[in-house]
C-alpha cells in the first residue's frame, strides 16, 4: 500500500502521513484515518477527550478498537432510557405512543422472569418513562430536530482556516424552539441532584461544544435544556422465608408477657404492587427535573482554542507513534479504567483477548442518517 493511502478507503487520500506508521496488535489500521465523504478524518469529543485524559486508553479504544465485553449497567440504562426518548418525540402526534415505548421495553427483556437484574431493569425503564408521559404530556418547547447527527469544521482560531486532517462529528438528543430561541435538549439520567449535580451542568464541555459547532452549521443554539430523569433506589420487597417469619415471631413473642405473637409472614410484593409502588414515587416532583443554562461568548471561544490544540498534540502523538500513559486518570470516577488491567499486564495479548471485544468505535453515530449526507452510517469509520 502507498504512504499515505488509507487503508480503509484506498480511492481517498488520507492526510496523515503518519498514517502507515500505526501498527496495531489486533490486525487493524489506524481506524481516527479512516475518512468520511469530505475526505477528511472524523473525530467525536469523546475521542478527543480521552486523548486528552489518557493518550494510551484513546489508543486502546479508537486505534486498537478494543471495548470491554460487559458494559456498565449505568450506560445500559441510560441508553434505554435514550431510546424510549427518543420514540417518544419523534411521535408527538401519536397518542399511543407511551404504548409503544412500553412495549418495546417489554420486547428488551423476554427473560426477565428468570433473571432478576433484568426484570428491575424492566420495572424501573417502565416507571420512569409511564411517569415521564405523566408529567410531560405536553411540552412548553416545539420540537425541531430529534437525535441529530451532524459534521462541523474544526477551525484554527487565530486564523479561521478549516483542518486539513479532521472534521468534528457528533450527535444532540434534540433540538427545541422555546420563546423563539433555539436550544439544545439534553436527556440525562441521575441517581441524584443537588445543587453538586446543577453545577457540574455548567462544566458539561460536550453539550456545550456541539452547540458551537450546529451554530456553524446554521443553527443558532443559545443554550441547553437539560432534561433529568431521576432513578429511584427503591427495591422490591422480597417477602420472608419461612425460617426467617418463625425467628422473628420468636423475638416478638418473648417480648411480650403472654408469650405469644400475632406477627404475619411478610409475603414478597407482586409486580403489581411494586409497579404501583413505582408509579407513586414517580408522581413526586423531585423524580424529573428541567434546567436551563445559557452559553458563554467567552466559554465557547475557549473551547475551540482548546480543541485546536488537542488536535495538534494529537497529530504529534500518531506522527510519533507514542501514547503515553496518563496514570493520575487511571482511578477517575471512584472506579478503575476499564483498561486498567490490560495496562498493569504489559499489554498481554491474553488478557486482551479475555477481556475485550474488537467493536467498531464512535457508537453513538452508529445507524443513524448522516445529516450532512442523507446516507445512512451504518458504520462511519
Amino acid at each position: 500500500m502507498s504512504p499515505g493511502v488509507s487503508p480503509f478507503s484506498p480511492s481517498i487520500p488520507c492526510t496523515s502521513d503518519a498514517c502507515d506508521r500505526i501498527d496495531s496488535p489486533v490486525g487493524h489500521k489506524h481506524s481516527a484515518c479512516t475518512p468520511d465523504l469530505t475526505g477528511k478524518s472524523l473525530l467525536t469529543f469523546s475521542a478527543l477527550n480521552t486523548f486528552r485524559n489518557c493518550p494510551r486508553k484513546y489508543k486502546h479504544r479508537y486505534i486498537d478498537q478494543l471495548q470491554g465485553r460487559e458494559r456498565a449497567d449505568t450506560l445500559a440504562f441510560g441508553s434505554l432510557i435514550h431510546a424510549a426518548l427518543e420514540t417518544w418525540y419523534r411521535a408527538t402526534d401519536d397518542a399511543d405512543r407511551l404504548w409503544t415505548i412500553l412495549d418495546d421495553l417489554d420486547r428488551a427483556y423476554p427473560n426477565r422472569a428468570g433473571d432478576p437484574h433484568a426484570k428491575r431493569t424492566w420495572q424501573l425503564a417502565r416507571a420512569m418513562v409511564s411517569g415521564y408521559a405523566a408529567r410531560y404530556p405536553q411540552e412548553d418547547f416545539e420540537v425541531v430536530e430529534v437525535e441529530k447527527v451532524f459534521q462541523a469544521e474544526i477551525r484554527n482560531p487565530d486564523t479561521g482556516r478549516p483542518s486539513q486532517t479532521f472534521v468534528m462529528a457528533g450527535k444532540v438528543d434534540g433540538i427545541v424552539r422555546l420563546d423563539g430561541e433555539l436550544y439544545l435538549l439534553e436527556h440525562k439520567t441521575a441517581g441524584s441532584i443537588d445543587a453538586n449535580y446543577l453545577d457540574k451542568l455548567w462544566t458539561d464541555t460536550q453539550i456545550a461544544l456541539y452547540s458551537h459547532y450546529l451554530r456553524e452549521l446554521g443553527s443558532p443554539i443559545v443554550g441547553v435544556i437539560y432534561n433529568v430523569l431521576l432513578k429511584t433506589r427503591i427495591q422490591q420487597h422480597a417477602g420472608e422465608s419461612q425460617e426467617e417469619y418463625e425467628a422473628r415471631r420468636a423475638v416478638l413473642a418473648a417480648k411480650n408477657k403472654s408469650g405469644r405473637s400475632t406477627a404475619k409472614r411478610q409475603l414478597p410484593e407482586t409486580d403489581d404492587e411494586f409497579q404501583a409502588r413505582l408509579a407513586e414515587w414517580y408522581a413526586k416532583p423531585e423524580a424529573f427535573h428541567r434546567e436551563r443554562i445559557y452559553l458563554s461568548e467567552d466559554r465557547l471561544a475557549m473551547l475551540q482554542d482548546e480543541v485546536w490544540e488537542i488536535t495538534q498534540q494529537y497529530l504529534d502523538a500518531r506522527r510519533r507513534g507514542k501514547w503515553l500513559l496518563n496514570t493520575s486518570n487511571c482511578f477517575s470516577f471512584q472506579r478503575p479504567c476499564a483498561y486498567l488491567p490490560y495496562c498493569q499486564s504489559g499489554f498481554n495479548p491474553n488478557v486482551r483477548d479475555n477481556l475485550f471485544e474488537i467493536r467498531p468505535p464512535h457508537e453513538e453515530l452508529e445507524g443513524l442518517d448522516d445529516a450532512a449526507t442523507g446516507e445512512t452510517l451504518e458504520n462511519p469509520f
